[in-house]
């Protein structure tokens, strides 16, 4: 009390502690970091190891499995995954939630250096998931120059150049041919000299090396020195001898055709129709999205002038101007909602002057939120903006009960300082009361665990800040400017002329309300009758609301993932991929299609592409999801050809399609069988589209089985016979080729005339201690069919079907396909699971369903401590499951599916809808404790106290739509919480007015029918 009276009293000295806390937020504000969601550490991390070469069950036996058996040993491991492909294999592991997930990194990476990969694998590469990881920018190049030379100028002048921008973490490069020395062997030669290609790879690599050999001093200088072994040229490495026995040697000419060519290429990138070069920036946890993007573009302004002549450059892709555009929206409709807000106020209270007040007070207490969340470490993302924005229209009811109050007293005769004195000591007490419900509900979310708590502990604390701001500006700033700010005479004649109208329409709300409460007081079972009633009936409909884990985005982007069959050949692959790109080029609205071919990746291999398809950022423009569906039945009309169609952002942390059926178990063909069963129910639900398994059959192979008996006779391990097959048809590294300061692989394999054609194979040569002997003395060969990957889970084979939703959510066909897949008969030791969106909806669902019957507690108990009774705190609890009767709806009728957003707005409505039957209930029993009757009580207390409520309730809806439109980039993030808080305020409000009443009669008696004692003990 004591501060209200000072911060009137002083306003000077309240004036300059408002000003630093308004310069506080400003400063920090401005240095805080930019991106679209906020930092979730998921407790995920990934090796990949590269092994060129090796077919997908050579990986899974010499490389996946091994690192699985060391991984599994770490502590924390919750999952494991691996996915061997061709060349490479992928393992993931996921993490318990509490665990340190730099600490488990580290753990992961020890144990992976202890395992014994073959020599030519690569090392494995151990990286954190990080959810905000993922490429925020694309830039294409073209170029008339050759291929190779394009490249080399790009990863010099561009690459490098832009992976010194701050902020920026990893810039990759896609298109073009790389630089590669190949030395290809004579096999006549070899025989007659008894070489190997080991041999001559290891004579090669140590041959051509460099490095220094210590230093000399004598007297007052130091010299360094160094032996310099390597090749300068190409030509020169054509004479790097090779010793054979007898002391002899041959150059390396005399065996091998050195040339200075390409790598082979496996991977194609083109963008509108021309081969391309694609750069992709990755940002770096925490940082700032936006300012990375506009320094990367200033980068490149300087860099494009500064190239030869026949590159040009186009940005198709940019998402720091989404992340920039999508949190300006934010402030744009909570600029809207302020001044929405400041006319509610207007058209009620009919003084200019609070229009004026409010404009001071709220964006004061905005700003001064920025200061905690700047040492929080926050950054400007959709969360913490969003929680700015809710609380614009939430939190303005703190000083909409003080201004009313004081206005009050004004109108009594006092002087303004006493006026607001009085009225703000008056109404503090239920200004801390509903500050308290506020905090009690968003400090259980903020302390919850989890990913879904890493998610919104930002958006809880910034309304908690905002909610204690609001509070400090409602007990000293606000009365400091009410008793400064307009007259106490009372409105003037242009105020009530311009709300004239309004008052008029308010006056019949006020008549009809009076006659409704009268008639609920008056036949309580019937008004409970009612209200049970529509509470039943929006309980039914709920069923008609989707449920997806993260909302979909609509980002002017459409990404298609191609497959064509297991034995396709990149140009048959690129020859497929033309037809659609193509179709998509000549549509309109399309700003430019990109398409990576082959190559590197999750999704290795010569027959997989993907094309993104970027829009226009037009009016006139289709959505994504709407340019997309009739992609699919052309897709599905090519012969040779899956694909799947994904619209939107992807965001949220969940990798792959939305729907994914995991089949578990150890036999290959039990498997396969299962899964396609599964294939088969997902195919018969309706809005599943893209259904496929990631598990492949039908790629032709050449198997091998070693004739043991004669290999051992002949001293000959089946090791050296696979590193041997797999270095005259891939070829084996011998170092690397320096010049003009990079570094380029030299490739020692065979002839390519020798290894043109499989039927080739039988006759190569295989140095044994017997002399030189051909494959087919070695082994026997047989064609056969084997998988393109083998997927692995838990340390158990499995097969995962996979789809994508159309027209539907995943929550309205979870039920439909776990009701079928209980149909399927299951062997000993197989079983179905849930991956993708289904189960991030179990995982996450659960933990803000906790936060939601934490916060219903809690509001019970503070409710209670308030009114000092429990039995007027649960009839007060009654609006929160009533408010279903305008979620439901509202839901329904913006055709808005139930995501982790909606769920926050559920939450958030326990603080709000208890606040209006705080107000009544309080003042009912204040005035029947003077003598009326409780009847007359509640309706006496619903007439008096139904304007605050109308305008607190009317402020919160105002501030709220223009986010509930979703309209601009990031709308679809905005509009779910705010759809459901506007469909709760307006059932709160009501049930507030007409359902509290009749249930406030019953209890009383209840209460004089049993006795007080009574009724409150139980």
């Amino acid at each position: 009390m004591n501060l209200i009276s000072i911060s009137i009293r002083r306003p000077v000295l309240t004036l300059v502690i408002v000003i630093l806390f308004v310069l506080l937020g400003l400063s920090g504000m401005r240095g805080m970091g930019i991106s679209l969601l906020p930092k979730i550490e998921v407790p995920f991390v990934s090796v990949r190891t590269s092994y060129t070469g090796a077919g997908p069950e050579d990986m899974e036996t010499l490389v996946s499995k091994p690192l699985e058996d060391a991984i599994s040993q770490v502590q924390g491991v919750r999952r494991l995954e691996s996915t061997s492909l061709e060349g490479i294999s992928f393992v993931f592991i996921e993490f318990d939630p509490d665990i340190n997930l730099a600490d488990a990194a580290l753990d992961v990476a020890n144990r992976v250096r202890t395992v014994n990969l073959p020599e030519d694998a690569d090392d494995p590469v151990v990286r954190k998931f990080d959810i905000n990881a993922r490429s925020f920018m694309s830039v294409v190049f073209t170029s008339t120059l050759p291929p190779q030379r394009a490249r080399d100028i790009l990863e010099d002048r561009v690459q490098r150049q832009l992976s010194q921008v701050v902020d920026v973490a990893d810039v990759s490069l896609d298109g073009g041919l790389t630089r590669e020395i190949h030395v290809e062997l004579d096999p006549v030669a070899l025989g007659s000299l008894g070489l190997s290609i080991r041999q001559v790879t290891n004579i090669l690599k140590s041959g051509n090396y460099s490095s220094p050999s210590g230093r000399i001093s004598l007297g007052d200088q130091e010299s360094i020195l160094r032996v310099v072994g390597e090749s300068v040229s190409v030509r020169e490495l054509e004479e790097v001898q090779i010793p054979l026995p007898g002391g002899v040697s041959v150059r390396l000419a005399d065996i091998a055709t050195v040339s200075d060519t390409t790598a082979e290429r496996r991977r194609l990138a083109r963008y509108g129709g021309r081969d391309s070069f694609i750069l992709s920036l990755t940002a770096i946890p925490d940082g700032n999205v936006v300012r990375a993007s506009r320094a990367a573009r200033e980068m490149l302004d300087r860099i494009l002038p500064t190239l030869p002549p026949g590159f040009t450059m186009t940005i198709p892709f940019d998402d720091g101007e989404f992340i920039a555009d999508s949190i300006w929206n934010v402030f744009r409709d909570m600029i809207t909602g302020t001044a929405l807000t400041a006319l509610i106020l207007f058209l009620f209270l009919q003084r200019l002057s609070v229009t004026l007040l409010v404009a001071i007070v709220m964006p004061t207490a905005i700003i001064a939120t920025f200061m905690p969340m700047v040492l929080a470490k926050y950054t400007l993302n959709m969360m913490t903006t969003l929680g700015l924005a809710i609380s614009t229209g939430v939190l303005v009811n703190n000083s909409i009960l003080v201004i009313e109050n004081i206005i009050r007293y004004k109108e009594m005769g006092y002087h303004p300082l006493e006026a607001a004195e009085r009225g703000t000591k008056e109404i503090a007490i239920a200004v801390l009361s509903t500050t308290a419900t506020n905090l009690g509900v968003f400090i259980p979310v903020a302390l919850s665990g989890g990913r879904m708590g890493q998610m919104f502990n930002p958006f809880a604390m910034t309304v908690v800040f905002s909610t204690l701001f609001s509070l400090w500006v409602a007990l000293t700033f606000t009365p400091m400017l009410a008793a400064r700010i307009g007259s106490s005479t009372g409105p003037s004649k242009l105020s009530r002329f311009l709300t004239g109208w309004w008052q008029w329409l308010y006056q019949g709300f006020d008549d009809l309300h009076h006659v409704l409460v009268r008639g609920a007081v008056g036949h309580p079972y019937l008004a409970l009758l009612l209200f049970g009633g529509l509470t039943a009936g929006a309980v039914m409909l709920a069923d008609r609301i989707g449920f997806q884990f993260f909302p979909s985005s609509d980002e002017g982007q459409i990404t298609v993932s191609m497959e064509t069959s297991a034995s396709a050949s990149l140009t048959m692959t690129d020859r497929l991929v033309r037809q659609i790109e193509g179709h998509v080029l000549e549509q309109p609205h399309v700003k430019g299609v990109d398409v990576v071919i082959g190559g590197g990746g999750s999704r290795a291999g010569l027959n997989r592409a993907t094309m993104r398809v970027y829009l226009e950022d037009t009016p006139g423009r289709p959505s994504s999801f709407a340019f997309a569906a009739p992609l699919r039945p052309l897709l599905a009309s090519l012969p040779d050809m899956k694909a799947s169609v994904t619209a939107g952002g992807g965001r949220g942390g969940v990798r792959g399609k939305p729907i994914q059926v995991v089949v578990r178990g150890d036999g290959v063909d039990v498997l396969n069988d299962l899964a396609m069963k599964v294939v088969g129910v997902l195919r018969n639900i309706q809005g599943i589209v893209d259904v496929d398994l990631d598990w492949r059959t039908g790629r032709p192979e050449i198997q091998m089985t070693p004739d043991r008996l004669r290999m051992g006779r002949l001293n000959f391990s089946t090791e050296n016979l696979s590193d041997l097959l797999r270095g005259y048809v891939t070829g084996l590294k011998a170092g690397v080729f320096r010049e003009g300061g990079k570094e380029y692989d030299i490739l020692v394999k065979l002839k390519s005339e020798e290894v043109s054609s499989p039927f080739q194979l039988p006759d190569l040569p295989f140095p044994t201690s017997a002399g030189f002997v051909s494959l087919r003395d070695l082994a026997a060969l047989k064609d056969t069919m084997g998988p393109t990957q083998i997927l692995r889970k838990d340390r158990q084979r499995s097969i995962t079907v996979d789809g994508n939703v159309s027209g539907i959510t995943v929550g309205e066909v979870y039920g439909e396909i776990d009701r079928r897949l209980q149909e399927i008969p299951l062997p000993p030791g197989y079983r179905f699971t849930y991956s993708g969106e289904i189960q991030s909806i179990q995982d996450n669902f659960g933990a803000l369903n906790f936060a939601l019957g934490l916060a219903v507690l809690l509001t019970f108990l503070m409710i209670a401590a308030i009114l000092e009774s429990f039995v007027f705190a649960l009839v007060i609890m009654l609006t929160v499951p009533l408010s279903v009767i305008g979620v439901v709806p509202a839901l329904i009728l913006t055709q808005t599916p139930l995501s982790v957003y909606g769920l926050m707005g559920v939450i958030m409505l326990v603080g709000l809808v208890v606040n209006n039957a705080i107000v009544i209930i309080d003042y009912a029993e204040i005035v029947r404790k003077e003598g009326m009757p409780p009847e007359e009580a509640i309706i006496e207390a619903c007439k008096v106290r139904l304007r605050p409520i109308i305008m607190a309730d009317a402020t919160s809806i105002i501030a709220m739509i223009p986010l509930a439109m979703g309209v601009g980039a990031g709308g679809s993030y905005r509009s779910p919480m705010a759809i459901v808080s506007i469909g709760g305020l307006v059932a709160g409000g009501v049930l507030a007015l007409l359902a509290i009443p009749p249930v406030y009669k019953l209890v009383w008696k209840l209460k004089q029918r049993f006795g007080f004692e009574a009724v409150e003990q139980v």
